[in-house]
């Protein structure tokens, strides 16, 4: 039975081109059976993760509904560097076509021509989580007036946006620890050509273009990340791992080794470990966003002071005389 094992040395950049990984450790164990505890544990692991997204999401369904306020921040620009509300939507616009083009030949087309990895791996769908957001988002900024009238489509589209920036940190983490610490180029592409195989231009977007996206929409939007929308990660995870659970049982291989079943009892702190580094992902991602809205209520950037502070600046001024 084949162990997990790490390699925690990177070769020499000059020496890349010949670097042959350790292929023990990446090698999926196809074998058609699958040793029951070690599945039992992986499935009950899965439904209490999603027992508990559930019950968060019902504990903070308050939180949920969408305010009058939120089409206009989704809508909204800052205004800084002269992004306006136009420009800003236009650029939402181009990501979400070229994610809709990255979904078409990539997912699609290579997947059924030279069949590709399509759809096995996180990576995957994080990306097209990101399409689904940017049209939405899209949408509210270039057609503000069309879209305040259905407070349902605002309040999915927070949560997709809440839910598209943690399971794309994760994504993207995981896969440049994989490239530094332990390369699975044979899993990834059947070859021994690391580092090429991480390298390709659809991973350098699923990797690195897609975080330059969020970061500069972060910069230049309004969009609220809200602690209800925490369970929805978990959901999305789960979902995605339900998949793999699948694959595994109709392929006899997992796109990841280390949750694959027959990678032994060390699977199953690295399944728990994914919705770990999710929720993780989710709260610094929180804390991100309100640091970024808390900067611009004090009137950094030339953002203008909410109403809540005006009167609480006026009744401080009204009530000087009690302190002199």
């Amino acid at each position: 039975r084949p162990c997990l094992s790490f390699t925690w040395r990177r070769p020499p950049l000059a020496a890349m081109d010949d670097y042959v990984p350790e292929t023990s450790a990446v090698e999926a164990a196809a074998s058609g059976k699958f040793p029951l505890a070690i599945v039992v544990c992986h499935v009950g692991s899965l439904c209490a993760w999603m027992a508990f997204a559930v019950y968060d999401i019902h504990k903070h369904r308050h939180e949920q509904v969408a305010g009058s306020g939120l089409p206009d921040r989704l809508a909204g620009a800052t205004g800084r560097m002269g992004v306006t509300r136009h420009v800003l939507g236009t650029g939402r616009a181009c990501t979400f076509v070229f994610a809709l083009f990255f979904v078409l030949y990539h997912l699609c087309y290579e997947n059924i021509i030279h069949r590709t990895d399509g759809l096995e791996y996180l990576s995957d769908w994080t990306f097209i989580s990101l399409g689904v957001t940017f049209g939405f988002l899209t949408a509210y900024s270039l057609s503000p007036n069309t879209m305040s009238g259905y407070p349902a489509t605002a309040t999915f589209t927070r949560i997709a946006h809440s839910t598209t920036w943690p399971t794309n940190v994760v994504s993207t983490t995981g896969a440049w620890y994989s490239f530094v610490f332990f390369p699975q180029c044979l899993a990834l592409e059947g070859v021994d050509n690391y580092p090429w195989c991480y390298l390709e231009w659809y991973r350098l977007c699923e990797h690195g273009l897609n975080m330059v996206i969020l970061f500069l929409d972060w910069n230049f939007g309004k969009v609220p990340i809200k602690r209800g929308d925490f369970g929805y990660s978990l959901l999305f995870l789960g979902t995605y791992s339900a998949w793999t659970m699948y694959l595994q049982f109709h392929t006899g291989k997992c796109p990841y080794v280390m949750f694959d079943f027959n990678s032994g009892w060390a699977s199953v702190p690295w399944f728990n470990a994914a919705f770990i580094g999710v929720s993780g992902a989710f709260f610094l991602t929180k804390y991100l966003f309100g640091r970024r809205d808390l900067k611009r209520e004090e009137g950094v950037g030339g953002a203008v002071l909410p109403v809540h502070a005006k009167y609480d600046a006026v009744r401080e001024r009204d009530n000087t005389d009690e302190y002199e």
